[in-house]
């Protein structure tokens, strides 16, 4: 995220808050027992200093990296290579981290960076999504999630359900702290992105108790225990749904249709050359088994307007 501060917010700089992050991981406590010569905010420093600066790799971020301007931009005194930055931070909890987003975040509030992201009524949109950001058939660790093939092969991967703050005007998004997707100790099982969302709006709340959010997903998460727990943590949602997956709910929005429930609209975009179609009904059945969820449907279409192209 890069953010340009007015002078009278010079706490909003990216000098400032790599400041911020960079004390914020030298409260995160040393595991070691021996005096390290790479210190653990030097080695976190340098991970976050990698996709700051869109590093594709750890390895290219090893080749390509200048220790002058790392140390000028983000404090790092000794740089470790891409094998002990990664023999440093495997053991290092994800949890520890928290702090790092809560603090950044509470500086954009104090600065009203996030004034301009409101969306609706005060709220903001939250998306959230699950992406895979490992994988290896021979390389894993006790954290790994497991994929049996059918072959008996065994396919190893970390998961996480990633979280923004996001604005359909605005480029620059404000992240928060993602949730893993990770076999706990003790269980045999995998763990899933439902189980990662319930404990992620826990946390949420936690952390924001006041804020208020929508929350924007895609059609994986529109069942009814994810929906009963955004609403437990009073959570609007957005979420996609696909007729293939949600038959029973696009039958009902037909049966409303047929019933004159449905609104529709369409607005014409001259300039664009496009016209958005809308349909929408309230208070129609997620699906069959949960016939007592009711939802808010809206289907859209952006389409072509071929008369107004013409002219």
């Amino acid at each position: 995220m890069a953010m340009v501060a007015p002078k009278a917010r010079k706490h909003l700089s990216a000098d400032a808050l790599f400041g911020l992050v960079r004390n914020g991981f030298a409260h995160i406590p040393d595991y070691r027992l021996s005096e390290p010569d790479i210190s653990l905010a030097d080695a976190l420093m340098a991970a976050f200093a990698m996709f700051s600066l869109k590093a594709p790799s750890l390895l290219a971020f090893d080749k390509e990296r200048a220790e002058g301007n790392l140390h000028t931009i983000y404090g790092i005194e000794r740089v470790p290579c891409d094998t002990y930055m990664r023999e440093i931070l495997d053991p290092v909890s994800p949890k520890w981290l928290r702090p790092v987003f809560t603090s950044v975040f509470r500086q954009l509030q104090r600065g009203k960076a996030l004034e301009a992201m409101t969306f609706l009524d005060g709220h903001y949109l939250l998306a959230l999504d699950g992406t895979e950001y490992f994988s290896s058939k021979t390389i894993h660790c006790a954290s790994c999630l497991h994929r049996v093939h059918r072959n008996g092969s065994i396919t190893y991967a970390h998961q996480m359900l990633g979280a923004a703050i996001i604005h359909p005007d605005m480029r620059a998004v404000i992240p928060l702290m993602p949730e893993p997707i990770v076999r706990h100790d003790g269980t045999s099982k995998n763990d899933c992105e439902r189980n990662a969302a319930k404990r992620f709006v826990a946390k949420l709340r936690q952390d924001h108790p006041h804020l208020k959010f929508i929350v924007t997903e895609d059609s994986l998460s529109s069942n009814a225990p994810h929906i009963e727990t955004l609403q437990h943590y009073a959570l609007p949602y957005i979420l996609g749904v696909k007729e293939g997956d949600h038959s029973f709910l696009f039958q009902q929005v037909q049966v409303a249709e047929h019933a004159g429930r449905v609104t529709s609209y369409e607005r014409h975009d001259r300039a664009a050359g496009l016209v958005h179609r809308f349909r929408f009904v309230n208070d129609v059945p997620l699906n069959a088994s949960n016939a007592d969820l009711r939802v808010n449907f809206i289907e859209y279409w952006e389409v072509g307007d071929a008369k107004v192209q013409q002219q």
